[in-house]
């Protein structure tokens, strides 16, 4: 596939203006360029001997005069801009207006019925991580060693999920709205439950979706999903093919005013019978693509349709993905490279930004170098994340997701869910 070159939005409502933005960033990004001394001909012709002529990292001579016109670059431009110049890949995100920090924030505002999974996206690697007048500790008990082997192994130690309206099974332990964090080490297991009122609440993957529950052994292969809300018998899942533990919650920044959650179940209209198969390396893109799908229990429809949310929100239409776009992405060997629709695969999917990056082969250095010069930071699109009132200096949840649920208020007010006061 030839390297995918996109024009500007064509719903800006001042079209003279958005010129005139366009050539200051041109003329910033220039700076930023002398600023790390280089001209554009010398960044084209390093990136070409980096990369290969060939390469969709190759930036031309002409880049400056295509983001005039209304050119975006794509991730792979971006990315070969953090390897070659002292400036990190997310700075230089950050400059082309691609708002890393808009992924957590719109996973928690637009999913709303499904259990879904919340990637933190933390731009300053100074920055600590958050607990909250909202955060409560779930009390950990013994290991249980027996199912050890069963567990899916994560890259990282801890998973954030977004509790959906209608996934139930351990109110009021756990209430809609809240985000949970969820503990992926082995060894925090903490044994399974006879009753779905006591024990530890397991985040689960099923055929269909993620919930939060308890677990009921049943043997050494399949166990039970237990509801608070629903006395009648469960049928027993094989483990690891009909439902997966991906860790143990441990922690929950919560609504205020805990609001029972729908009794409804949001169909996924999932035809699979099985969990695809899970696996300790690095998938390819198109298997995270389809079970990040799968695990987020959306159709094709039902995320394009999320999708067009993704657009009005961040007011670019070219965030938008069609349907058919979004079947091709599973199928296709070359990987999508159009920033704007990966930010919103990684919204729709519950998936880690540069996860996404990683099983895409993109080369990128987001290590710590020289931050932007101020003439380039000037133009970055997005507000600075801030620390709620009380907050600096405390552990358990990321900032952006604390920015996020704090942001979320506004949406949620409507539905009588209001998040915590953090003052």
């Amino acid at each position: 596939m030839e390297c995918q070159s996109y024009s500007a939005p064509s719903d800006l409502s001042a079209p003279d203006l958005s010129r005139i933005e366009l050539r200051s960033r041109a003329e910033a990004i220039k700076f930023a360029l002398k600023h790390a001394g280089l001209t554009l001909t010398q960044l084209s012709a390093l990136s070409g001997d980096r990369f290969g002529k060939a390469s969709p990292y190759v930036l031309p001579p002409t880049f400056l005069q295509k983001l005039i016109s209304g050119v975006t670059p794509h991730v792979c431009q971006i990315a070969a801009l953090s390897v070659i110049t002292p400036h990190r890949f997310a700075d230089w995100m950050s400059a082309f207006s691609f708002d890393l920090s808009q992924i957590p924030r719109l996973q928690v505002q637009l999913h709303r019925e499904r259990t879904v999974l919340v990637t933190p996206v933390e731009t300053d690697p100074h920055r600590e991580a958050a607990r909250t007048p909202a955060t409560y500790s779930i009390p950990e008990t013994r290991t249980c060693s027996r199912f050890r082997a069963a567990t899916n192994h994560l890259d990282h130690l801890y998973l954030y999920a977004k509790i959906g309206t209608a996934d139930n099974p351990t109110f009021p332990d756990l209430v809609p709205g809240s985000i949970v964090r969820v503990d992926t080490r082995s060894k925090g297991f903490a044994g399974f439950s006879d009753d779905a009122r006591s024990g530890p609440i397991y985040l689960v993957e099923r055929v269909g979706g993620l919930t939060c529950c308890r677990v009921k052994q049943v043997d050494d292969r399949h166990i039970l999903l237990l509801s608070r809300q629903s006395a009648q018998s469960l049928i027993p899942l094989r483990l690891d093919e009909e439902a997966r533990i991906l860790g143990t919650v441990d922690t929950e920044l919560r609504p205020t005013d805990a609001t029972q959650a729908n009794h409804a179940t949001a169909d996924s209209g999932s035809t699979a019978s099985r969990l695809r198969r899970s696996s300790q390396t690095t998938p390819n893109l198109c298997a995270l693509l389809q079970a990040s799908r799968e695990r987020s229990g959306l159709t094709f429809r039902s995320a394009h349709d999320i999708s067009i949310s993704v657009a009005q929100a961040l007011h670019n239409q070219h965030y938008a993905i069609s349907v058919g776009l979004l079947s091709d992405y599973e199928t296709m060997e070359t990987a999508p490279r159009h920033t704007a629709k990966i930010i919103t695969l990684c919204i729709l999917y519950g998936i880690d930004f540069f996860q996404y990056l990683r099983c895409a082969g993109v080369q990128y250095d987001n290590s710590l170098k020289s931050p932007l010069p101020a003439r380039t930071e000037a133009l970055k699109a997005k507000r600075a994340l801030t620390w709620p009132t009380g907050l600096k200096g405390r552990t358990d949840f990321p900032l952006s997701i604390v920015e996020a649920q704090n942001e979320a208020i506004q949406g949620f007010s409507r539905r009588r869910i209001a998040l915590c006061d953090y003052s």
